[in-house]
Formats: C-alpha cells, sequence, structure tokens
C-alpha cells in the first residue's frame, strides 16, 4: 500500500519552522527564508495564519526571531525605495533639462528660420515626444514606489502584530 504524498506546509507554517530552526542556531537557507517572509507579507490570508500560529505557540522566542526576520525585509524595501526616490529624482532633474533645451534650440532654430518645414515640425516634436516618453517612464517608476511603500506598510503591520502577539502572553 502506498503512502499519501506529504502534505504542503503553509507559508505561515513553514515561516514558524525556519524560525523555530534558527531560534536553534540550525543552519538554514536564509534565502528560502526570506522567500517565505515575503510570501507571508504579500498574502492577507498568511499573515492571518502566522499571527494565529503564533498565538498559539508556547515559545517567545519564535515570535522574537520572526520579528527579526519582518524587519530585515522591512530594511530591504526601504533599501529599494530609496534606490528608487534617487533614481527618480536623478531621471527628473536631468530628462527636464535636456528636453526643455532641445525645445528650446528647436524653437530658436525654427524662429531664426534655420530649419523649415517638415524639419521645423520634426525638431520642435522629438523633444516634445521624448519629454512625453520618459514623463510616462517616470510615471511607472512612482507605480512601482507606491507597491514598495504599501508592501513595507503591511508588513509594518505584520510585525506590530507580531510584537502584541509576543506581549499578549
Amino acid at each position: 500500500m502506498s503512502q499519501p504524498p506529504p502534505k504542503k506546509r503553509r507559508p505561515a507554517t513553514a515561516l514558524i519552522a525556519f524560525a523555530r530552526a534558527l531560534s536553534m542556531e540550525e543552519p538554514v537557507d536564509h534565502g528560502e527564508v526570506d522567500d517565505l517572509v515575503d510570501s507571508v507579507s504579500l498574502a492577507p490570508a498568511e499573515r492571518i495564519a502566522l499571527v494565529s500560529a503564533l498565538h498559539q505557540v508556547n515559545h517567545d522566542e519564535l515570535a522574537l526571531v520572526i520579528s527579526d526576520l519582518l524587519g530585515r525585509r522591512i530594511a530591504r524595501l526601504r533599501e529599494r525605495e530609496s534606490g528608487l526616490r534617487d533614481l527618480d529624482e536623478v531621471v527628473g532633474i536631468w530628462t527636464q533639462r535636456l528636453s526643455a533645451g532641445a525645445l528650446l534650440a528647436a524653437a530658436g532654430a525654427t524662429i531664426a528660420g534655420a530649419v523649415t518645414g517638415d524639419a521645423a515640425i520634426a525638431a520642435l516634436s522629438v523633444p516634445t515626444i521624448g519629454g512625453l516618453a520618459v514623463a510616462l517612464g517616470r510615471l511607472r517608476l512612482r507605480r512601482g514606489q507606491a507597491k514598495l511603500f504599501r508592501e513595507r506598510e503591511e508588513t509594518e503591520h505584520l510585525l506590530r502584530s507580531t510584537l502584541e502577539a509576543l506581549k499578549s502572553r
């Protein structure tokens, strides 16, 4: 008679198992732990399952280990947010200057009569279209920033809930 396949763990219970291993100083794959922390932080059902499991577990150190793991995730998200913010500032300033300079140069050449006809239309529209493309790219960057901000906020809320579970004992 064959045995049934092993039941797959929820990410929240797998995270608790990894936290238990970490608390006992057993070697673990930190990349896998980080992936679990990410998946638990992103799924509302997993966040609820984690806090519920922490209320039931009789090992206070697990909540501290999980709090540390969540804190590391928050630090990673803040670092990525900061990088995107810096990139947005640099790209924004230089593209505005470049587009404005190109548009002024094209307008000046057109007004002076150095460029006429279709070349004048192209000279005026290329910087405008380029500036629009960069603005759309920056909008995409800002959406990425907003997503990271929401993820960080959710993880911070989960961290607070984890600490509350620890205090409620």
